[in-house]
């Protein structure tokens, strides 16, 4: 008797549907980030695929899909010889030339979305405001994820009010760097600071003057790199 139909349907039963298949990867990704963040895992370290499978019981494939994705952020570097590995903590140079590109890119932002502002934009913004100020700043990154989560996605609102999606995607680029930021820290320090440097660029926007926007962004950033670099 040929069983092959019956195996074949019974591979099909137990294989995951596709949104099952992106729940657990999802979930995967979301173990590995908190693991690199917490120093789970030290700056630096190897990342081994099937123990790393083994540690979160799950299979090697969604591991090695979130590793993919976390190399896209730069929170895992990978070469042909060494395989993946935790990315090694930010230099003081590489911090400034990041903050360097976001100059570049989000007083533009900023100036950009404010000239197409209309005030129930400027409520979505004084939201995010809000969640980042109510958001838990620590212990550690299980504490301080839903903050970081908060400040970024007010940054990724005032992109997305340029209207320009290739903008949005820019600045996505930078998400994982920006979190590397915090790879040392128990708590956010500045928390307070960033929120009251958010509100000066909303009220830039409820005022509709861009270029008191743009400039707000531009003192933002330049006193984050300020806080954030060593000494």
């Amino acid at each position: 008797m040929d069983h092959s139909t019956d195996t074949g349907r019974a591979d099909a039963a137990t294989a995951p549907s596709p949104g099952e298949h992106r729940g657990l990867s999802d979930s995967v990704h979301e173990a590995l980030l908190e693991l690199l963040m917490a120093r789970g895992v030290e700056p630096g370290a190897a990342l081994r695929t099937q123990a790393l499978a083994d540690r979160l019981g799950v299979s090697a494939t969604p591991v090695r899909e979130a590793l993919a994705r976390l190399e896209a952020t730069g929170l895992v570097v990978r070469s042909a010889r060494r395989g993946y590995r935790a990315a090694p903590l930010l230099t003081p140079e590489e911090l400034g030339q990041l903050v360097d590109v976001r100059l570049l890119v989000e007083p533009g932002n900023a100036d950009r979305a404010c000239r197409r502002s209309d005030d129930a934009f400027v409520r979505r913004l004084w939201a995010a405001v809000e969640a980042q100020r109510t958001a838990p700043t620590g212990p550690g990154y299980a504490g301080f994820k839903d903050y970081l989560q908060a400040d970024w996605s007010f940054h990724e609102l005032v992109a997305e009010g340029t209207g320009n999606p290739f903008i949005v995607r820019t600045l996505d680029s930078f998400r994982g760097f920006v979190q590397r930021l915090h790879q040392v820290e128990d708590e956010v320090p500045d928390a307070a600071e960033s929120v009251a440097e958010h509100e000066a660029i909303v009220r830039a926007f409820e005022a509709r003057d861009p270029e008191a926007a743009g400039e707000a962004m531009r003192l933002h950033l330049e006193r984050v790199l300020r806080r954030a670099a060593p000494g």
